[in-house]
């Protein structure tokens, strides 16, 4: 097999690789030092490695797999297929606000795993839960798949005993949701690429999330983020305590509030949102993931 290697312009590696934690989850891999990220992901069964490095007004990319297969996936991960200009201009308008420096570096990529299955269950993984948790939840699944590093797929997982789920993996309460979301998708009852048709609104897209079993209100703004729908905030514990501080002089404030303070970016609210309250991971003002 012909490896591949090819060059993408005008993308901020660490900007989009460290936009949020997946990047500190397998199979991600993060080199503070040398500002590189790999990955690996499945083609027809087998594992591919891709290794994303920064270059002057740029980055490269490497794989030992052909281009047809590694590029449509590295464009998935780095949210290449998203227009945001729209979204630069909006911030240029409120420049004074300090949101200026979003349209300055380009920034609203944000980072994705080479599958939507993977995201969700990403997602699923984060729910009531510490950050450590988080990623020996996911890092279990991984050893457990035992495929080169890559994330097990619907049928592994579809395939694995609740019981397994929980004692093994230990992803404690939602084991009946994650086994019966891998074996909807596994069995083509859940088609996964109606939660990306453009065509839909957000509104509509956040029902079919919430009509899976264990993803309620966090869980699904959190996957329209991902899904380039950034209609709502998204709002957790975190963030509010971290809006807080940065726009409401550290007084507790109402969700109405705080959405009525991103309103004006409609559609983009949630993507000004988020990089508005972790603008300081990227300025080395605070630790990158909690």
């Amino acid at each position: 097999m012909t490896g591949s290697r090819f060059t993408i312009s005008g993308i901020d590696l660490d900007l989009v690789a460290r936009s949020h934690g997946w990047y500190d989850l397998p199979p991600f891999a993060w080199d503070e030092r040398t500002r590189r990220l790999s990955f690996v992901f499945l083609h027809e069964g087998a594992p591919v490695a891709v290794l994303l490095a920064s270059r002057s007004g740029g980055l490269g990319v490497s794989s030992s797999a052909p281009l047809s297969v590694v590029r449509p996936v590295v464009a998935r991960v780095l949210d290449l297929g998203t227009d945001i200009t729209a979204f630069h201009a909006l911030c240029e308008a409120r420049r004074e606000e300090g949101f200026g420096w979003m349209a300055d570096r380009l920034a609203g990529r944000i980072l994705r795993s080479p599958t939507l299955f993977e995201d969700a269950v990403k997602v699923l993984c984060t729910t009531n839960c510490s950050w450590s948790l988080t990623k020996a939840m996911v890092t279990r699944m991984v050893a457990a798949f035992d495929r080169g590093g890559a994330f097990p797929d619907a049928a592994f997982l579809a395939a694995l005993p609740e019981r397994r789920l929980r004692e093994e993996l230990k992803v404690g309460y939602r084991a009946p949701f994650l086994y019966a979301f891998a074996a909807r998708v596994a069995s083509g009852d859940l088609d996964l690429s109606g939660w990306e048709d453009p065509s839909l609104s957000d509104t509509v897209v956040m029902e079919r999330i919430r009509a899976e079993k264990g993803f309620g209100p966090y869980a699904a703004e959190t996957l329209l983020r991902l899904l380039g729908q950034h209609g709502h905030l998204g709002l957790d514990s975190w963030s509010r305590k971290k809006v807080a501080g940065l726009r409401f002089r550290d007084r507790p404030v109402k969700d109405a509030r705080v959405t009525r303070f991103y309103a004006s970016f409609g559609r983009f609210a949630g993507l000004a949102f988020w990089l508005d309250v972790t603008r300081d991971w990227h300025d080395g003002r605070e630790r990158l993931w909690p």
